[in-house]
């Protein structure tokens, strides 16, 4: 069984890109041990010189801004009878498939307990010079065409889901709630969890897409709609509590905005707690404020470092330090290590920018901790065309 997932980028810039495409040629993680090669591809492109060509197709037909680049990964089950040589097989055929006219890199990695494949896409053709885009069904085709592909293979594939429409639990929801995998309670899940992130609709948005789903929000619509990564849909008015209403979600963003009092019951006091425990709170009115703004910097660290620290998937540790690395000009190296500093101070509260900065200054004094070095290295990028 294999299933296709998307990773979001809230921001992306060429500098993005090329730190993408290091992590996942990374030789530690895509090397054949027995064999001696990387399991790397380039579709359209040489594999080595992949990101100077997906630049130059942009620059070709002057669309280098906006959407640089559009990530996938597809994963095997944990155990299934699978080489990596197969696996790898099978994701070129899914690029091939899917985007015959955009240059591509495939990357087969090799080193966690369930094989996967990443697709890093030119999100500009080489061919006729269009834009790629996506629609919420998007990723849906794609897992159906990733299952024809492997049953081709002979391996097989994830049921095909059905769309419930009940307000209430059905029988076979609560039966799917008694077993643990009931997509709608994972979607409420998903939803809480984002809610504890998020100071507005544009975070809440951006914290769904970084779990697989993708969220229609307008103003002009009565309700939202959520995609999921099975492919499903769902408004938040067949979801089970009224805090999920779009009236209640803005009421509750209107609060944390505004940190005003208000009569409105929202649902989501538990959350909004959450959230505030980010601010520091003055003892004579117990009135929230945000902290000082010359802790913009350590903040932003910070609130990724504990991100990672909860335990998260490999793509969102991925998508998470290359963000840092953006935002530091540090290598992921220099990031991690970083990282590791903040994460052991017994005094994060008292850390500000000038800290931080001082200390990535002297991190940047050592070359190989400077986003620059790999590329000059070509570390990740010794391998060779299958």
């Amino acid at each position: 069984m294999a299933t296709v997932n998307y990773i979001p980028y809230k921001k992306q810039s060429a500098f993005t890109m090329r730190a993408v495409m290091m992590y996942v040629c990374l030789k530690e993680k895509t090397l054949l041990k027995d064999q001696g090669y990387p399991l790397i591809t380039g579709q359209n492109c040489c594999a080595e010189t992949a990101f100077s060509e997906f630049t130059a197709t942009k620059a070709r037909y002057k669309k280098n801004d906006q959407v640089q680049f559009y990530h996938y990964t597809q994963s095997f089950k944990v155990g299934l009878d699978i080489t990596p040589q197969q696996a790898h097989k099978i994701a070129v055929e899914f690029a091939q498939k899917n985007y015959p006219d955009y240059e591509v890199l495939v990357a087969t990695h090799t080193d966690a307990p369930h094989i996967h494949s990443h697709f890093i896409i030119n999100s500009v053709s080489f061919e006729h010079g269009k834009k790629l885009h996506q629609t919420p069904h998007t990723l849906r085709e794609l897992r159906l065409s990733s299952d024809e592909i492997c049953m081709e293979h002979g391996f097989e594939v994830l049921p095909t889901y059905t769309f419930g429409r009940s307000k209430t639990p059905s029988r076979a929801q609560r039966k799917a709630q008694q077993r643990g995998d009931s997509w709608k309670d994972r979607l409420q899940q998903a939803i809480e969890f984002a809610m504890t992130r998020s100071s507005d609709k544009e975070d809440f948005v951006f914290n769904m897409e970084r779990q697989g789903y993708f969220v229609k929000w307008t103003d002009t619509r009565k309700t939202i709609t959520y995609t999921c990564p099975n492919g499903k849909t769902c408004r938040d008015d067949r979801l089970f509590g009224s805090k999920f209403s779009k009236a209640n979600m803005e009421l509750e963003f209107d609060y944390r905005q505004q940190k005003k009092e208000f009569d409105e019951e929202t649902g989501w006091e538990y959350e909004r707690k959450q959230f505030e425990n980010q601010y520091c709170k003055q003892s004579e009115n117990e009135i929230y404020k945000p902290r000082n703004t010359s802790k913009k910097l350590t903040n932003e660290i910070l609130h990724n470092l504990r991100f990672l620290e909860k335990g998260v998937s490999e793509d969102d540790e991925l998508e998470t330090i290359t963000h840092l690395a953006t935002l530091t000009a540090l290598s992921f190296a220099g990031v991690y290590i970083l990282l590791g500093a903040m994460s052991n101070s017994h005094s994060q509260d008292e850390l500000d920018d000038q800290d931080v900065t001082d200390y990535i200054e002297k991190l940047k004094q050592e070359p190989e901790n400077c986003i620059d070095y790999e590329e000059e290295q070509k570390q990740g990028f010794t391998m060779t065309m299958m």
